[in-house]
């Protein structure tokens, strides 16, 4: 039987795919180009010199805040599936061309950058879903699996089911832009997240999101009645 040739080159191509990983890339498939090469860039300084870009504007107090919660409700849940490691690295970087958002792991950090041009609802939504995915990865090694748990893990965390309730109680299956202004507003959230929630509670149909989805139109300024905040930047 022929043996197989020593490939040095794969070997290496191993190592570094435990050693540096991506585990989600927020968009589409061409955005993680720009994702993996900001990554790539920032791992190596900090193996180099052990200093983060000083564009970097936050470390870590808002990922310990949410981390927080997120073990908190997995406690609660009776799941504690979450594995966190000992050390977090996250951020927002500024005027990053073609960044969109990422978690990863880098040796035995966990890594989690945004783009800072994020308004502040999806700011907060999406900390918390990368988050959720260094905490999961360990259960799911498919990325798009890995992805849909973390949303999950992350809403759940965000938006107690009683709170869901008390918009999506009444088994509503058509939403005016009235009343997307108004959970909008109350959550701090985009409302087509608010509705995975609200689905994955069993208070929406998948075919109601899907008709949500097809008839979804930008909300007018008009509407019945005007916002109680403006935080969303």
């Amino acid at each position: 039987m022929k043996r197989g040739r020593h490939n040095p080159n794969q070997l290496q191509i191993d190592f570094l795919a435990s050693f540096r990983r991506m585990l989600i890339s927020l968009g589409g498939p061409e955005k993680l180009p720009a994702n993996e090469s900001l990554f790539m860039r920032m791992t190596d300084q900090w193996e180099n010199t052990q200093v983060m870009p000083a564009d970097l504007l936050f470390q870590k107090s808002p990922v310990e805040a949410v981390v927080f919660r997120l073990q908190k409700n997995d406690r609660d849940s009776g799941t504690e599936r979450m594995q966190f490691p000992a050390e977090l690295i996250a951020g927002e970087i500024r005027g990053e061309q073609g960044l969109t958002g990422f978690s990863a792991k880098f040796r035995e950090q966990g890594w989690v950058i945004l783009p800072a041009e994020l308004s502040a609802m999806y700011k907060n939504l999406f900390l918390n879903i990368l988050t959720a995915s260094v905490g999961l990865e360990h259960l799911y090694p498919s990325r798009p699996a890995l992805l849909e748990e973390a949303e999950r893990v992350a809403l759940a965390a965000m938006l107690p089911e009683e709170e869901i309730r008390k918009f999506f109680g009444l088994r509503l299956s058509r939403f005016p832009d009235s009343f997307r202004s108004e959970v909008v507003n109350y959550y701090n959230l985009p409302f087509d997240y608010v509705l995975k929630r609200a689905n994955h509670v069993g208070l929406v149909s998948e075919q109601v999101i899907e008709e949500s989805r097809n008839n979804t139109q930008p909300l007018r300024s008009t509407i019945l009645r005007r916002p109680q905040s403006s935080r969303a930047a």
